[in-house]
């Protein structure tokens, strides 16, 4: 996005960039609850707490889990197909929920505890200063948006089946699987209508957690990519800045780079600002004279490392996905295929609120999986345009002096940074396509197998 005719934007200041976020892992109990108090008996008892909210909520999961397993063994020869494979569905969204729960909280907490603290710390607020600068406030408004809309698909996708129960006033179950005794029985049916509903909550927040702090990450490197790009279109200009140019250099250097201002889509969130005139005085003058060569080797550093925290984030952000995304592809292939199966099987008096709730569940599949691919897109189509940012300043007008520099960084910005799914398939838009292709082949043959049978 361009502006030029917006008002200056107050100062940002750095902030928690994933309260929201954390909050839900929290509830999943993928994330440590607050112990950070001086009192010991606060900290003491939050332990406690924290742990023994972790240990119920696996309990709910694994025994569910238990009893869609049992349920696909013992009704394995009945020969119903769509009631197992309804019971295959449900089995496989909680091995996958507590997969994620002990990845997140077991395996690689100190992992996701680092990438955490490192983006809160680390992030740059604005862009280096120049004749036009951007903000992260682009890129923390689209976080919240997205992911905010995202977390609460999930909740009312996944909590409407507990709806359907209390529509029919049948003392049904949200999920159906076997029980070893009458659940229907006073106070006894309430229980186990409970432990259903806090597992459907457990498993809204382990997806809407898992694949949601992924796409926060893509969105706020993304807008850490806008401020690089925006300090490289405008590092001759930082550069003038740092070697106390005159106010009449300065006004020649912005005419010649105002050409690029007519291009559009040069950022992914950023709106850019224009820096007053006022504000250029203000910044000469706290600068220490130095020759052009001297001031822009300052100028490109100062890009230079904040394209290393970048890359750093981002190689940690593939290490700590990397594995599950590789299953996730394969979870993902067969829940599509799987729910859109059943969809089309249902025959039930009630069939329509069911198909509904399927329906529900076939959309969160889709929207989880394109978040996955097209925000790790978007971080491989932004690692490739450093070069063209640069290209964005007035570059002919000190080749001469500065070329060495110019080619050394044009070179090493043609590294894009890929995500993966297991360092084996690449994670983007067309990833997306193929697998929802490959899982209707595999629901054709689940029909053509059922008209067989």
């Amino acid at each position: 996005m361009k502006s030029t005719d917006i008002p200056k934007e107050e100062p940002i200041e750095r902030r928690d960039l994933f309260t929201f976020i954390v909050s839900i892992m929290r509830m999943a109990a993928m994330f440590t609850l607050r112990t950070e108090y001086q009192n010991s008996y606060m900290h003491l008892l939050t332990t406690v707490l924290s742990w023994s909210y972790e240990i119920f909520t696996y309990f709910v999961c694994v025994h569910i889990e238990i009893l869609f397993m049992c349920s696909l063994y013992i009704y394995y020869d009945e020969g119903d197909l769509e009631f197992l494979v309804n019971c295959l569905i449900q089995t496989i969204i909680y091995l996958w929920t507590i997969t994620m729960k002990l990845y997140f909280r077991r395996f690689r907490y100190n992992m996701l505890n680092d990438i955490i603290s490192t983006v809160n710390d680390k992030h740059q607020l604005r862009s280096a200063h120049g004749f036009t600068y951007v903000t992260v406030r682009g890129a923390l408004r689209r976080s919240n948006l997205w992911i905010k809309s995202y977390v609460y698909c999930c909740f009312i996708g996944t909590i409407f089946w507990l709806v359907l129960p209390i529509a029919y006033r049948d003392r049904s179950l949200p999920l159906g699987c076997w029980y070893p005794f009458d659940y229907k029985q006073p106070l006894v049916y309430e229980l186990v209508f409970f432990l259903q509903a806090v597992g459907q909550i457990q498993v809204a927040a382990a997806f809407a957690s898992s694949s949601g702090f992924h796409m926060v990450l893509g969105i706020l490197m993304s807008g850490q990519y806008d401020l690089l790009m925006c300090s490289l279109k405008n590092i001759l200009a930082t550069s003038y800045l740092k070697m106390g140019a005159t106010m009449q250099e300065l006004s020649e250097l912005q005419e010649a780079q105002s050409v690029s201002d007519a291009e559009v889509n040069q950022y992914s969130y950023s709106v850019e600002m224009q820096t007053s005139m006022t504000e250029l005085k203000h910044q000469k003058s706290l600068s220490n004279a130095m020759d052009l060569p001297t001031a822009f080797r300052h100028s490109l550093t100062r890009c230079l490392e904040h394209h290393r925290y970048i890359i750093s984030v981002l190689e940690k952000m593939e290490r700590f996905y990397n594995p599950i995304w590789l299953f996730k592809i394969g979870e993902v292939t067969f829940l599509m295929c799987l729910v859109a199966f059943v969809s089309t099987k249902s025959t039930t008096a009630n069939s329509i609120m069911r198909m509904v709730s399927l329906g529900q569940y076939l959309l969160l599949v889709l929207y989880e999986l394109f978040i996955i691919c097209y925000f790790a897109d978007v971080v491989y189509q932004n690692s490739q345009r450093c070069g063209e940012a640069l290209w964005r300043s007035p570059w002919q007008l000190h080749m001469r002096q500065l070329r060495s520099d110019y080619i050394i960084f044009l070179i090493n910005s043609r590294r894009p940074f890929r995500l993966t799914a297991g360092k084996i398939y690449n994670l983007n838009v067309d990833r997306f396509r193929s697998t929802i292709t490959t899982a209707f082949s595999f629901l054709t043959l689940l029909q053509k197998m059922d008209a067989r049978g």
